[in-house]
């Protein structure tokens, strides 16, 4: 539920947890879904799934136009654009890296993922993250 990248999905979970326990999803209304959930996110948190290889392999990508497909993985459809960074299920505009459905054009194409990604992924902006000094409290009370 906290990692749907569809609000449909999403509502769909919840719909199982109120059947299981009303007060369960009251609680979770009630922290608000913006904090843990990935659909209601305010902002993209850089929260990454890993990608299932088998399903890159298998998928049917048809060309629409250089930077437009459509993916076909197991009786489900994607529209993936290429030269906007999206998917129709989400994942690539979410995590600012290319979903399997993208990683499978990528990988039909023989083009590299890099170009795809956000440059908070790449070595040289992760080494900045941490140039800057940040000095320990000298006392727990601090």
């Amino acid at each position: 539920m906290a990692k749907a990248y569809r609000q449909s999905d999403f509502n769909s979970l919840m719909e199982i947890v109120q059947n299981v326990d009303v007060r369960v999803k009251e609680y979770l209304e009630l922290a608000g879904y913006d904090k843990w959930s990935r659909v209601y996110a305010p902002v993209h948190r850089g929260w990454t799934i890993t990608s299932n290889i088998e399903s890159i392999n298998s998928a049917l990508v048809t060309p629409s136009t250089d930077y437009l497909y459509a993916v076909n993985d197991k009786g489900k459809s994607f529209i993936v654009c290429l030269e906007n960074k999206k998917c129709s299920c989400r994942q690539f505009q979410y995590d600012e890296i290319p979903c399997p459905d993208a990683l499978a054009i990528l990988k039909k194409k023989k083009f590299k993922a890099g170009p795809y990604c956000s440059d908070y992924y790449k070595p040289e902006i992760v080494l900045k993250t941490y140039e800057i000094l940040v000095y320990p409290f000298p006392d727990v009370i601090d």
